[in-house]
């Protein structure tokens, strides 16, 4: 059986007096297209998953880990109960750091750390990070298990962390965040990617992805970033689709259309000015794109977000303060 909830936002509700979330979730449940401005990490550890994010679908495997960057728009189907690990941490006053916004902009919408291919040393530090970040979260205590008529419960934690046990996670999530981050190639490597496409051409592609990741809200051409990279331009215009998968324009427009839909999250913003901020040409050109990447206009995608329109609150999700 499964449960689709009627509206489309939920409310993000964090451990008390902390700004993390995360329960163990058993269910066969779909989860319906939402946004929020916390990071997202969600674990299978048993059976596969199925996460939508900004139109590009994760096939998640056990063991796989999808980390989900702040303000993405995304969707979760169930196609079978499961035992699936769910992490909220809300890192919106730590990106005045410019390398973890950088993170952020590189990994977006969502980086797919497999099992399969990741290399093992990579895998196993990051599965030992989040399982201390489970021992510090739960305690002690005994989780609390929530049934729902027999068809799966998830497993909550409603005690306080201990002294300086939401210091301790965020710490350990920077660490996982700046692990990534430093092997971001390993993971978004695109299966288009030529075998002539050598290490020697990977470096300063890999430096040309964070300068853009800086400077894609100025007006910057192809024939500029070429001659940054060294490169002719239509060389580099060749090698940067094989190292990325999409155009230099394609991979630019991207990169606004993920800032501003961070810019989303303030309603004191118009859509004009978020349009420019972004590093569009006009509000018009910003629509078209902005619908053509998420299917939304930035209007009805602003909607969507949970912080601004919770749904009604879901005990399968939400640590509550009276509980």
């Amino acid at each position: 059986m499964k449960r689709r909830f009627e509206n489309t936002k939920e409310s993000v509700q964090h451990k008390v007096n902390t700004s993390l979330r995360m329960y163990i979730n058993q269910e066969n449940t779909d989860y319906p297209a939402h946004w929020h401005n916390d990071i997202e990490i969600i674990w299978p550890k048993k059976d596969p998953y199925t996460v939508i994010c900004a139109n590009q679908t994760f096939s998640l495997a056990e063991g796989d880990i999808l980390f989900i960057c702040p303000s993405v728009l995304h969707e979760v189907r169930s196609l079978s109960f499961g035992t699936r690990m769910y992490l909220q941490a809300d890192f919106s006053g730590i990106t005045a750091l410019k390398e973890i916004d950088k993170a952020f902009r590189l990994m977006s919408p969502a980086l797919h750390i497999k099992k399969s291919t990741c290399p093992t040393g990579i895998y196993h530090q990051l599965c030992k990070w989040l399982d201390m970040i489970n021992d510090l979260y739960f305690g002690s205590a005994p989780p609390v298990q929530i049934s729902d008529r027999g068809v799966g419960h998830s497993l909550m934690s409603f005690t306080e962390l201990d002294p300086y046990g939401e210091l301790e996670i965020y710490s350990i999530l920077m660490q996982f965040i700046a692990l990534c981050g430093k092997n971001i190639n390993l993971f978004q490597k695109s299966e288009t990617v030529s075998n002539t496409t050598t290490y020697k051409n990977s470096v300063p592609l890999s430096n040309v992805c964070s300068y853009l990741s800086e400077h894609f809200t100025e007006d910057i051409s192809l024939e500029s970033v070429a001659a940054y990279a060294g490169f002719s331009k239509y060389h580099f215009e060749r090698i940067f689709t094989e190292f990325t998968g999409v155009t230099f324009y394609q991979y630019i427009q991207q990169l606004r259309i993920n800032y501003a839909q961070y810019l989303l999250s303030n309603p004191e913003l118009s859509i004009t000015d978020i349009s420019y901020q972004a590093g569009f040409a006009s509000s018009t050109a910003f629509t078209r794109a902005f619908r053509k990447s998420t299917g939304y206009p930035p209007s009805q995608f602003r909607m969507l977000n949970e912080q601004q329109h919770p749904l009604t609150a879901n005990p399968h999700f939400a640590d509550f303060k009276n509980a």
